[in-house]
């Protein structure tokens, strides 16, 4: 079941990834400076390997976000606060909730940090707990979307864990 919910998941950001010329025509609700997009919105979707540290587990998992930039001028051009979600799929399902806060500092670099709840299933018991996710990504403006590579880690005083994979969003 995991494996083919991974598939499908990855799948998903593929056909994402292929069609993004029709869905990337759409006018522009921001502008542009420079070369990075400061539309209002951005629906995320991340995709990639996780290595679960404290299990010595590797899986696929799954990140989302909307994000919303602060502003269109000045430093709030270079914020935004968003919800997101992160599915792992392991052997032990992790499940996070979390409200980033993305700062955008240089073309296409994205730094985000995330207070979180986890929700991890352990021996057959659901445990929740808080976290902290760090991210940092690279994109690259293909109209009103970006595609990329990122970095995740999170942690919490009961396990850490590492991603590596591929974001793309969409703006509006």
């Amino acid at each position: 079941m995991n494996k083919l919910t991974a598939t499908i998941a990855i799948t998903a950001l593929l056909v994402g990834c292929t069609t993004r010329q029709p869905l990337c025509e759409n006018a522009h609700v921001g502008h542009e400076h420079g070369n990075h997009d400061t539309s209002w919105f951005e629906l995320g979707l991340s995709a990639g390997h996780v290595h679960l540290d404290g299990e010595n587990e590797n899986a696929p998992g799954l990140h989302f976000h909307v994000n919303k930039r602060l502003g269109q001028e000045g430093i709030m051009e270079r914020l935004a606060l968003g919800v997101g979600g992160e599915a792992i799929f392991a052997d032990h399902e992790h499940y996070a909730m979390m409200l980033p806060l993305s700062v955008y500092p240089w073309r296409g670099l994205v730094l985000s940090v995330a207070p979180s709840l986890v929700w991890a299933k352990h021996e057959g018991d659901w445990e929740s707990e808080k976290a902290a996710h760090l991210e940092a990504a690279y994109v690259f403006e293909l109209g009103e979307c970006d595609l990329g590579p990122i970095v995740g880690y999170s942690g919490s005083s009961e396990e850490e864990h590492y991603m590596v994979g591929l974001h793309f969003g969409i703006h509006f």
